[in-house]
C-alpha cells in the first residue's frame, strides 16, 4: 500500500508544471485564438454587413425589375388605348353586327396579352344602351352586380390607374378609360396581373426558402405576397411596417426564435405609392459567414487540440530536468509531492545548505576524532589499505607518504621574564596553536594538530618519500622557535619523532614522542629533541636532595610559610642542576610530594580531602618549568595544608574562650580572675589571655567588668535593693562599685537610678 501511495504521489505535478503547461498552451492557442476572433470580429461582421448591404441592393434591383415590368405594361395599355386604328368610332360602332371590328379588338387583346406573362387577361368594356365586354371575346353583361362593378371603373377622374378587382375579376388590374384624354369615356381596357407570375417574380425579392415579399397598394391592401404559406408572420410583417416612419429602409424583425432582415420601400404607380417588404431570415443571409465561421472555429479547435497535446509533450520535456532535480533532492531516489516546486526546492535547498553549513561546522571536529583515534591505536585492526582510503577522505593523499609526529611546548611563562605573565595561559596556548598551524601549514602539504593542552600540541605531518623532508622539519623547528621567541619571549619544546611508513605505526612513534619529551633539559630555554638520534644522547646521573627535603618537611611542621617556599625552590634549582632531564627530575618532584604528604597524614589529615579528590599526580607529571614547579607545590599542597591547620587552630581556640565564658558567667559575682579559669580550663594565663582576645576583641578584665555593670542595670532598674547590696551581688565592694560604674556610664548608681524612674 505505501509503494502504491508513493508512485501515485509521484505522478503528480506541482504548480509549476500546471502554470507551464498553461502558458505553453496560451502560447500556443493565442495566435490561433486571436486570428479566429480577429476574423469573426472584423472579417465576418464585415462580410455580414456587407451581406445585407447586398440583400438590400439585390431588393432595390428586384424591385427596379418589377416596376420596369410594370411600367412596360402601363406603355402597352396607352399604346392600345390611343391607338386610333382601334379607338375611332368605337363609341358609335356596334360590336355585335360588325364583326371585323370586334375581330380587330379581339386580335389586339390577345396580342397584349400574350406579349407578357405577367397579363392574366386584357378586357376591354363598352358602356352604351347594350354594354359590351371584350375578353378578349364577345361576350354580354347581364350580370347586375358584375356591370355595377365595371360601370364603377369608369368613374373618377383619373384616365389611367391601378385597381384591386379582386370583387369583379380576380387580382390587381390597369385600367384605362377610353378614348383617352376625354372628360365622357365610354369604355375601359382593363389589364388584369397573373398573380402567379407576380407571385413568383416578388419572390426574387427574397429567394431564401423561409423569407417572404409583399407588394401593397396605396390603400394598404396586398397587391400580391410571395406563396409561402406565411399568412401570420405577413400579418405581423405588415403591422410591423405601418409603424415605421420613414418612406424607405431596413430593420431586423424577431419571429418565431430567428431573426428577420426586412426591407421596404416605395415605388409610384400614376400617382399612387406602393410599398413593397422584403423579408429574409438572417441565418440564410449570414450562411457564408456562420460557413466561415466554423471552418475557422473548426480550424481552431483542432489547432487547440494539436497545442494541447504539443504543450502537454513540451511541459514534460521542461518540466523532466526540474523533476529530475525534485527527486535527486528528496532523497533515496523517491520524489515528493507538494503544491510549489520551486519553493519546495527553495526550501529544501536552504534545508540542504543549513545541513551543508552543520556538517562543515562538525568536519573539522569528525576529522579531529579521526586523527585522535588514529593516533591513539583504535584502528589497530583494520587494514593498511582502508586505513590509507579512509585518510583520503579527509583530503590526504597517503599514497607513497611518510609520516612524522613532532611534539611543541612551550616553557618560560612562569619565569616572568616574557611578554606573558602566568595569567596569561590561555592566551599564550592561543598564540602557540596559530604559530604552529599557520608555519606548518605553509610548509607541509597535510598537517593534524592536535588541541593545545598545559601549553603543549603534537603534530601529524606526511610528506613524500624524500630526504628533503627531515630538512622541512628542521627549518620548520627553527623558524617555529625564532617567530615564538621573538613575539613573546617565551622558549619553545620540539621533539621529534622517527619517521613512520605505514598509518598502523603512527600509534607507535606517538607514544614514543609522548615518551621521549620527557628527555629536555628541565630550564628555560629552547630545545630541540631528535628521537632518530635518542642514541648518541648521554646517559643522566642518578641524584636526589635528601638534605633538602628534610628541611621542606621541618619548615611544614613549623607552619613557617615563608620559609617551606625557599627551601622548595632551593630543592627544585638543585635538582634541576643535578638531574638534568625531565624524565629524571619528575621522580624526584613526586618523591618530594610523597614527603608532604606523608607530614599530612601525621598531622591527623587525609591528602584526598584536603586536596579535595584531585589528581595531583597528573598534573605534577604536566610540569615544565622550575618556578611553575614551586608555584604549583605551594597553591596545591603547602597553601591547603597550612590554611587546615590555621583552622584546626582556630577551633580549639574558640571551644576554650567559649567554656571560660561559661565560666565568667557562672562566677561573675564572685572574686574571679584570669589565671583561675586558666586553672580550670587546663591551660596558662598567657594562651588564654591570647585566645580571649582573638575571639572576644576584648580582653578578659574588661569583659569582666562590662558583664559586671549590665547586671547591676538590671538591679538597679528592676528591684528596689539598696546600691550597697547591688554592688556586693555583681561582686563588687561599695566604694569601688561607685567608682567603676560611673566611670563605665557615666553617672553614679543613684543618679542612673534616678533618671530612669523620673522618666517611667
Amino acid at each position: 500500500m505505501k509503494k502504491l501511495h508513493q508512485r501515485y504521489v509521484s505522478r503528480r505535478k506541482g504548480s509549476f508544471f500546471k502554470k507551464s503547461f498553461v502558458m505553453i498552451l496560451l502560447i500556443a492557442c493565442i495566435p490561433g485564438l486571436l486570428t479566429g476572433a480577429g476574423v469573426y470580429l472584423f472579417s465576418a461582421a464585415k462580410i455580414e454587413k456587407e451581406l445585407q448591404h447586398l440583400h438590400e441592393n439585390q431588393v432595390k434591383r428586384q424591385i427596379s425589375q418589377i416596376d420596369d415590368k410594370l411600367e412596360g405594361l402601363e406603355i402597352m395599355l396607352s399604346q392600345l388605348a390611343y391607338d386610333p386604328r382601334l379607338m375611332n368610332g368605337l363609341a358609335d360602332a356596334d360590336l355585335q353586327t360588325d364583326f371585323q371590328t370586334t375581330y380587330k379588338l379581339s386580335k389586339s387583346l390577345f396580342l397584349l396579352q400574350d406579349q407578357n406573362p405577367l397579363i392574366h387577361k386584357v378586357e376591354l368594356f363598352i358602356q352604351g344602351k347594350e354594354p359590351i365586354l371584350l375578353n378578349p371575346e364577345y361576350s354580354g353583361l347581364t350580370d347586375r352586380k358584375i356591370l355595377k362593378a365595371y360601370h364603377s371603373l369608369l368613374e373618377g377622374g383619373q384616365n389611367v390607374y391601378w385597381k384591386d378587382m379582386s370583387g369583379a375579376s380576380s387580382g390587381m388590374a390597369l385600367v384605362h378609360k377610353i378614348p383617352g384624354g376625354i372628360l365622357e369615356p365610354f369604355g375601359a381596357l382593363i389589364l388584369t396581373l397573373d398573380e402567379r407570375e407576380l407571385g413568383r417574380l416578388l419572390e426574387s425579392l427574397s429567394p431564401y426558402s423561409k423569407g417572404t415579399a409583399l407588394l401593397f397598394h396605396h390603400n394598404q391592401k396586398p397587391v400580391s405576397w410571395s406563396n409561402r404559406g406565411k399568412t401570420n408572420f405577413e400579418s405581423a410583417l405588415k403591422e410591423r411596417l405601418e409603424k415605421q416612419k420613414n418612406p424607405q429602409g431596413s430593420f431586423v424583425m424577431d419571429w418565431s426564435g430567428g431573426a428577420y432582415s426586412v426591407s421596404y420601400g416605395r415605388m409610384d404607380r400614376l400617382n399612387q405609392e406602393w410599398t413593397y417588404v422584403s423579408a429574409s431570415p438572417m441565418s440564410a443571409i449570414t450562411a457564408p459567414v456562420l460557413f466561415l465561421s466554423k471552418l475557422i472555429a473548426s480550424v481552431s479547435i483542432a489547432g487547440i487540440v494539436l497545442a494541447f497535446i504539443l504543450a502537454w509533450y513540451a511541459s514534460h520535456k521542461i518540466y523532466s530536468p526540474v523533476a529530475r532535480l525534485i527527486k535527486l533532492c528528496s532523497g533515496e531516489g523517491k520524489a515528493a509531492y507538494f503544491p510549489d516546486e520551486f519553493h519546495w526546492l527553495e526550501k529544501r535547498w536552504e534545508d540542504l545548505s543549513e545541513e551543508s553549513g552543520r556538517l562543515k561546522k562538525e568536519l573539522p571536529h569528525a576529522a579531529n576524532v579521526f586523527f585522535q583515534r588514529l593516533l591513539s591505536g583504535y584502528f589497530a585492526d583494520e587494514s593498511e589499505r582502508n586505513l590509507r582510503d579512509r585518510l583520503k577522505r579527509w583530503g590526504w593523499e597517503a599514497k607513497d607518504n611518510v609520516f612524522t609526529i613532532i611534539d611543541v611546548q612551550l616553557t618560560g611563562l612562569y619565569e616572568g621574564n616574557g611578554s606573558f605573565t602566568k595569567k596569561d595561559e590561555s592566551l599564550a596556548g592561543f598564540l602557540l596553536g596559530n604559530i604552529t598551524r599557520e608555519l606548518a601549514g605553509r610548509t607541509f602539504n597535510h598537517i593534524y594538530m592536535t588541541d593545545v593542552r598545559s601549553l603543549s600540541l603534537a603534530v601529524l605531518l606526511a610528506s613524500g618519500r624524500n630526504t628533503a623532508f627531515k630538512e622541512e622539519i628542521a627549518q620548520f623547528v627553527r623558524e617555529l622557535t625564532d617567530v615564538i621567541y621573538s613575539i613573546s619571549k617565551l622558549h619553545v619544546t620540539v621533539t621529534v619523532s622517527n619517521t613512520a611508513d605505514k598509518l598502523k605505526d603512527i600509534p607507535g612513534i606517538y607514544e614514543e614522542v609522548k615518551e621521549g619529551r620527557h628527555y629536555r633539559q628541565f630550564e628555560n630555554a629552547s630545545q630541540v629533541i631528535d628521537l632518530s638520534r635518542r642514541e648518541d644522547m648521554p646517559p643522566a646521573e642518578s641524584y636526589y636532595p635528601f638534605a633538602l627535603e628534610k628541611e621542606v618537611v621541618r619548615a611544614l611542621r613549623l607552619e613557617e610559610r615563608d620559609e617551606v617556599e625557599r627551601r622548595i625552590r632551593l630543592f627544585i634549582r638543585e635538582l634541576s642542576e643535578k638531574g638534568k632531564t625531565e624524565i629524571r627530575i619528575q621522580p624526584g618532584m613526586m618523591q618530594l610530594f610523597a614527603k608532604i604528604q606523608e607530614e599530612i597524614f601525621h598531622s591527623g589529615l587525609h591528602p584526598n580531602e584536603l586536596f579535595r579528590r584531585k589528581n595531583l599526580l597528573q598534573e605534577l607529571s604536566e610540569l615544565r618549568e622550575p618556578e611553575r614547579a614551586v608555584g604549583w607545590m605551594m597553591e596545591r599542597c603547602i597553601s591547603p595544608y597550612l590554611k587546615e591547620m590555621e583552622g584546626r587552630k582556630n577551633r580549639q581556640q574558640k571551644r576554650l574562650v567559649e567554656q571560660v565564658l561559661e565560666m565568667i558567667h557562672q562566677d561573675y559575682m564572685n572574686d574571679i580572675s584570669l589565671e583561675s579559669c586558666a586553672d580550670r580550663a587546663g591551660t596558662n594565663s598567657y594562651t588564654l589571655s591570647k585566645a580571649f582576645k582573638q575571639v572576644t576583641g576584648i580582653n578578659f578584665i574588661d569583659y569582666v567588668t562590662r558583664l559586671r555593670i549590665e547586671k547591676a542595670k538590671e538591679l538597679l532598674l528592676e528591684t528596689n535593693k539598696k546600691i550597697h547590696d547591688v554592688s556586693e551581688e555583681v561582686g563588687y565592694r561599695h566604694s569601688y562599685f561607685n567608682r567603676i560604674f560611673k566611670k563605665q556610664v557615666g553617672i553614679p548608681p543613684s543618679r542612673y537610678r534616678q533618671i530612669h524612674q523620673e522618666s517611667s
